[in-house]
């Protein structure tokens, strides 16, 4: 609940420019409370200005820690990133993970530089002032910008990441697992792609064309890249490890995003949501094969719930 105490705190860190990193082990908000993984907890600053970005084990969190400085202090963006760990499966798991030498670290990384927006005598600044609305849009027009111009260094950072660690993440934004020949494809964050992938390649033995497309960086979202994506399958089902009550058909918060990009898109297959694993439940196997029989119904011409809770008690 440490995200929520500071929560006063992390809401004026974009305004102020401070590319601060934070890792986040997503956990249910209380109340009731719980350990177990709610994407809730980070998605509570998606609006605010925070980068955002799941990963789904522990060497991509390290590698990510780097990328995210990386970003964050970039002159063109400076604005904080939160790195999205999910909450007992990530955080309270252990696992080897490559340590890079400490030469490489700093080829990649170059030294935190402020530049001229140091607190100096001979260089006067203001800071946290009350601005009211005299300039109050324009700082937020220019947090806006920054966040247009993070896409770029994203791309630069993990292109440069790839050539000085020899760890390739493809995509900087999303992960495609097994989706060239795909009917049909699930969507989803963070560390639930395992039992996905699992689910995957059982059915691909039935002869069942499911894909995966796994979410990286919800801030910026990738609306344009992951539109062109989706709009190749005949349907698409978006698994939220999270809640949005009183959304648009009460679906969760990615799948109301993904609708959105995929708005302006010339083909637009079925979105179906499915709200699963809440509070640290399990996302197993056979809801993941569930909730791609409903998906492959719906690629079929079967009308499906716009939104399903899966693996509740009835």
């Amino acid at each position: 609940m440490g995200w929520m105490y500071a929560f006063e705190a992390i809401t004026v860190t974009p305004a102020l420019r401070i590319p601060m990193v934070a890792m986040v082990g997503n956990r249910a908000l209380d109340d009731p409370g719980a350990f177990g993984v709610e994407h809730n907890d980070a998605l509570a600053v998606r609006d605010l200005g925070w980068q955002l970005v799941w990963v789904d084990n522990a060497q991509e969190a390290l590698d990510t820690a780097l990328i995210a400085y990386r970003v964050a202090e970039d002159r063109r963006v400076f604005l904080p990133c939160a790195i999205g760990c999910d909450g007992a499966f990530l955080t309270h798991s252990q696992i080897q993970v490559k340590i890079p030498p400490q030469q490489w670290v700093d080829a990649f990384l170059p030294r935190y530089n402020r530049g001229d927006l140091l607190l100096h005598p001979d260089n006067p600044i203001t800071v946290a002032p009350q601005v009211n609305e005299d300039w109050l849009m324009e700082i937020r027009k220019h947090n806006d910008e920054a966040m247009k111009r993070s896409k770029m260094v994203i791309r630069e950072a993990y292109a440069d990441f790839a050539r000085i660690f020899g760890r390739n993440y493809g995509n900087p934004f999303f992960e495609e697992y097994q989706t060239e020949d795909a009917d049909v494809v699930l969507v989803g964050m963070g560390t639930l792609s395992m039992p996905v992938k699992v689910a995957i390649r059982r059915m691909r033995k039935e002869g069942k064309k499911v894909g995966l497309v796994r979410v990286r960086w919800f801030r910026p979202f990738a609306d344009v890249e992951l539109a062109t994506t989706l709009s190749r399958f005949k349907a698409v089902g978006v698994i939220d490890r999270d809640f949005s009550f009183g959304s648009p058909y009460t679906s969760g918060v990615l799948a109301t995003e993904v609708r959105a990009a995929m708005y302006p898109s010339d083909k637009r297959p079925p979105i179906l949501c499915f709200i699963c694993g809440l509070g640290g439940r399990e996302v197993t196997v056979p809801d993941v094969q569930r909730m791609s029989d409903m998906l492959l119904k719906a690629a079929a011409g079967e009308t499906q719930p716009l939104t399903t809770w899966v693996g509740i008690r009835e």
